[in-house]
């Protein structure tokens, strides 16, 4: 089993975030102590009756099914195991995910090592996830993130339009200063918000205001949300065919705004429930609709950040609406 889990940990850490699509779907095979490590990534892998595969098996995203004879381990993550009436594996099998399908004339030399990840039955008991539970959990998590943004955001269109397009106007006038400032507002927001809890407990007239820390990120949390309202609302606009300085519909300006935003995470997030949920194509879709959406909210961050601190010149005063 220590072999197997090496094999993986290898793997993990030499897999390149930037891996070009045939790196994940050609299989791998190493040399090692004269035994190859068989490592399949988001592929099925069957071993037939009578064939004998030498060293360990890992398969990731993937199901297995074992007819012949593994002289080493067999590990198994987030797919299903099936070893046949004629599989003989020398070594220990180990399944992470799923319960692995054993027939009882297949013989297991070291044992079988499963963790079954479940959900609660109405009797509290716990059984197999169904298929698709991991994408259904992404897909709810992302549906939630972005209903919660959506509901700041609407408030601050509807009570703080204003606010809302100065910002815009800000990150439209240079953008690539307020993704700088943004993604320098990102790196030390955390640290900054550190030395200042430590600054207020080691000084006795400080610890009271030590109570205001809360209120202090969640004026931070607002203020970003609503630089990323604004970008997307201005995004929005450009679909329009106007701009957040002339348009008379800032709401409606944000709504087109962050489903253009989102469209390609979203899109990702049904996709997954599909039979190629596993496809390099569905997971750089999206890669690439979560870089956007960072890309949107570290210009809007900067944006937030220069309209409080006022550190850009702009106009006298925001160009007013068209009226309708």
């Amino acid at each position: 089993m220590v072999r197997v889990l090496a094999g993986l940990v290898l793997l993990l850490t030499a897999q390149s975030a930037f891996a070009q699509p045939q790196d994940w779907d050609a299989e791998i095979n190493r040399h090692r102590h004269g035994d190859n490590v068989r490592i399949l990534l988001f592929r099925d892998y069957h071993l037939a009756a009578g064939e004998t595969v030498r060293g360990p098996v890992i398969v990731l995203g993937g199901s297995a099914t074992i007819d012949g004879h593994a002289n080493d381990d067999v590990l198994v993550v987030g797919g299903r195991l099936r070893l046949g009436p004629q599989a003989v594996v020398d070594g220990e099998v180990v399944t992470l995910g799923q319960e692995a399908d054993v027939d009882p004339g297949a013989r297991v030399l070291r044992g079988i090592d499963q963790t079954v990840m479940g959900f609660p039955d109405g009797d509290g008991n716990w059984g197999p996830m169904p298929q698709g539970w991991f994408a259904g959990l992404a897909l709810a998590g992302t549906m939630a993130r972005l209903l919660f943004v959506l509901v700041v955001a609407s408030a601050l269109t509807l009570f703080a339009p204003g606010f809302v397009r100065r910002i815009s106007w800000r990150a439209g006038e240079g953008m690539a200063s307020a993704a700088a400032i943004g993604l320098l507002c990102e790196v030390a927001f955390v640290p900054a918000v550190v030395v200042l809890i430590v600054a207020l407990a080691v000084s006795i007239v400080g610890i009271p205001l030590l109570a205001t820390i809360p209120f202090l990120v969640a004026a931070a949390g607002v203020a970003g949300t609503a630089g990323f309202t604004a970008v997307t609302a201005r995004i929005g606009a450009r679909v329009r065919g106007t701009t957040v300085e002339e348009s008379n519909a800032l709401f409606v300006d944000m709504l087109l705004g962050m489903a253009a935003v989102s469209a390609l995470t979203v899109f990702a997030r049904f996709a997954a429930f599909g039979p190629f949920w596993t496809s390099p194509v569905t997971w750089s879709v999206s890669a690439t609709g979560l870089l956007i959406e960072y890309v949107v909210w570290t210009i809007g961050i900067g944006a937030a950040c220069a309209t409080v601190l006022r550190r850009w010149k702009g106009p006298q005063a925001t160009p007013a609406p068209v009226s309708a």
